[in-house]
């Protein structure tokens, strides 16, 4: 039998719960039509500057597609 390892679910509770944010926040700000560059950052409406509101959207995709790779490649560490 193998030994518990809490890093293990540490590290995929906490990359599980920052990608469920970050789709959850993305679509939010889809839906709302206004989003932010980070936390506390500017602020970018799609009527008047489409090109970052964009790409802060997308940011925002993208880092639910990479914490979900993050989180499948995670999930190899029980079997080592």
């Amino acid at each position: 039998m193998k030994q518990f390892d809490a890093f293990m679910i540490f590290w995929l509770g906490i990359v599980g719960f920052f990608a469920v944010v970050s789709l959850v926040w993305g679509l939010y700000e889809l839906r709302r039509g206004e989003a932010r560059w980070g936390f506390t950052g500017a602020k970018y409406t799609r009527a008047e500057e489409p090109f970052y509101y964009w790409m802060a959207v997308l940011m925002r995709f993208a880092g639910f597609i990479f914490g979900c790779f993050m989180f499948w490649f995670g999930m190899q560490f029980p079997n080592q």
